[in-house]
């Protein structure tokens, strides 16, 4: 096809060549010169072929069809008869010359416009056949392979058995009941059904009669989402139904619509990844509270009884709080954000009238993006990348008399592109960066912001009250999608270094600072080791992958002399010889001949003298 012109694909009835042959056949249409733009098919496999010959009707539908392949059977979509597919689609599909390939394409597509996925066409719905009867019972289990054990319907509950606990079969293992990691299975029953997504060491297991396996199509949806939908109320709404206790099949059970999910495989994955860290950690908080409160009744007297009693009071009530705490929209980012981001909510929360709360929104977004700033930056020093075209930009900004908000932004942006482009997570900011469906997703919603912020900040702002509501929508709704998709700066701690002490013992040096996280300005004292010298008096980001990169000369932590309190600052520009620094929580400067020194050697070109 690369060498040549493959001009159609007719595929043939069944039977055509009977009785000497049923196998499926085509009719391939080659040009021998060019290279294939397009491929043509006609369907005719749903045509009736008798040994008495052909339709002549049909035959001359081909070929009226056929004179134009090049005009107007190009506007034909894969649900007529006819149509066109563009050669790159066929090699994406590994050269499937068969219509109905991409007619299952142009299905899928048009589910998923229309907001849902069919089951059958993201997984393989399998039914579990083995059997287990009274003589299995007296085989013997020892040493037994998975692929002797067997996973029965009624052993599915909220968690799955060990699979040393699984009943063993004196059956062959069938290989169409083999389970794989990844299967989500389930009851076929209307009460107590649960689905759950097989880990790895249930890899060979086979599927007990009664047990209802969906398999994901590789790369499609992940199986972590199937199993929450097929658990979820709206599912069961839509399950077949049969009397009491309904049998489901295989084939109705892929005729399931899932609501469709805008996203990647990797984000909707790692989206379910952290959903279920949150339930986990939820089911852990309530089997602590049902220990404590079964434990007031254990053997004992009355007055440990009592002091029992009152330790399950006072950490139920703790729980509590803190919940009700983290059911308000902002308190995450209050509570485990960068000092700066989460001082700017604070204050957009506490803020009571209309104006104060709409430039407290402004003063958040103006945070939020000169943090991630600071952290791309400091991975561009790190790693070396600060030849990207956006870096270079901001350090001239900075030379020549400041840098805006769209410097700063074209830097997260630059950074996490390139990250991505090698590999590297950078700390999470590859991920965070990332282009969602329809050209949405955290860079987007940046984007929104600054041009929204430039204009108010330049004098279109709103200016009567019923304005400044409808900006503060608009505003809030930004912000809000923006710190979520910034959420991974919560998995990450910035910590100001204050003594560095060596322990021979462990050869580790052990460090000793403050950690600026949450909205507290009392910050916390944080102690931990290492296996490298860091600089005193310095702002480090330490990440969850272990990595430990320092913010200087981009970020530092100052007393200010405005109002006499320490507050993380950034360069703005520099000025003769010192460095006008800005702190992100009021705007107040800092003059640092320090930082002066190493962003002048930073900035500085190559080149230059």
């Amino acid at each position: 096809m690369e060498k040549h012109r493959l001009d159609g694909v007719v595929s043939l009835p069944k039977g055509v060549f009977q009785p000497y042959s049923g196998v499926p056949a085509s009719l391939l249409f080659f040009t021998k010169t060019d290279r294939t733009d397009f491929v043509w098919f006609y369907d005719m496999t749903g045509e009736e072929w008798g040994r008495d010959g052909a339709h002549a009707s049909t035959l001359a539908d081909v070929v009226s069809r056929w004179q134009k392949r090049d005009s107007s059977e190009r506007k034909r979509t894969p649900a007529d008869q006819s149509f066109c597919v563009p050669v790159a689609d066929i090699v994406a599909n590994g050269y499937e010359l068969t219509p109905h390939r991409y007619r299952h394409e142009h299905e899928m597509k048009k589910l998923a416009r229309d907001g849902v996925w069919r089951l059958g066409d993201i997984a393989e719905v399998i039914a579990g056949k083995v059997r287990t009867s009274s003589a299995d019972n007296d085989v013997d289990a020892t040493g037994a392979g998975n692929e002797r054990r067997v996973l029965r319907p009624a052993l599915l509950d909220v968690s799955l058995p060990d699979v040393e606990d699984l009943p063993v079969t004196a059956r062959t293992a069938d290989s169409g009941s083999t389970l794989r990691e990844g299967d989500v299975v389930g009851r076929d029953l209307a009460t107590a059904r649960h689905w759950t997504v097989l880990p790895r060491h249930y890899e060979g297991v086979q599927a007990g009669q009664g047990l209802l396996v969906v398999r994901p199509v590789q790369g499609e949806v992940p199986a972590e989402y199937l199993a929450a939908y097929l658990s979820s109320p709206q599912a069961e709404r839509n399950f077949p139904r049969y009397n009491v206790i309904p049998r489901i099949r295989p084939k109705e059970l892929a005729d399931l619509l899932v609501p469709a999910c805008d996203g990647t495989f990797a984000e909707i994955r790692a989206a379910m990844t952290r959903l279920t860290e949150g339930v986990d950690e939820a089911a852990k908080i309530h089997d602590n509270l049902r220990r404590s409160k079964t434990a007031i009744f254990e053997p004992g007297g009355s007055g440990e009884r009592r002091s029992r009693l009152e330790q399950a009071g006072e950490l139920s009530s703790l729980v509590a709080q803190n919940l009700r705490r983290q059911g308000e929209p902002y308190r995450l980012f209050q509570d485990s954000y960068p000092y700066p981001i989460a001082r700017a909510v604070r204050r957009f929360k506490h803020s009571s009238s209309p104006a104060e709360k709409h430039e407290a929104a402004l003063l958040c977004v103006e945070s939020l993006i000169l943090s991630l700033g600071i952290v791309s930056l400091s991975l561009s020093a790190q790693r070396g990348w600060d030849a990207l075209a956006e870096v270079q930009a901001w350090a001239t900004g900075v030379r020549q008399g400041g840098v805006s908000l769209g410097h700063w932004v074209g830097v997260i942006r630059a950074t996490g592109t390139f990250a991505r482009e090698s590999g590297d997570e950078a700390a999470g900011l590859a991920e965070a960066t990332a282009t969602k469906k329809g050209g949405k997703g955290l860079m987007a919603d940046l984007g929104s912001l600054v041009t929204l912020r430039n204009k108010i900040r330049h004098g279109a702002g709103p200016r009567t009250r019923a304005e400044i509501e409808r900006s503060l929508e608009k505003l809030e709704e930004l912000t809000f999608r923006a710190l979520t998709g910034s959420s991974f700066l919560a998995k990450m701690s910035l910590v100001h270094t204050s003594k560095l002490r060596w322990l021979p013992n462990a050869g580790k040096y052990e460090v000793a600072g403050l950690a600026l996280m949450g909205d507290h300005p009392d910050f916390e004292p944080a102690v931990f080791e290492t296996g490298r010298p860091l600089a005193d008096d310095r702002l480090y980001l330490f990440t969850r992958q272990g990595e430990m990169i320092p913010l200087w000369p981009f970020c530092v932590l100052g007393d200010c002399p405005t109002c006499l309190t320490p507050e993380v600052y950034y360069p703005d520009r520099l000025t003769g010889t010192t460095a006008l620094l800005k702190s992100l929580d009021r705007g107040h400067e800092l003059e640092s001949e320090e930082v002066f020194e190493d962003l002048k050697r930073w900035t500085t070109p190559a080149s230059a003298d």
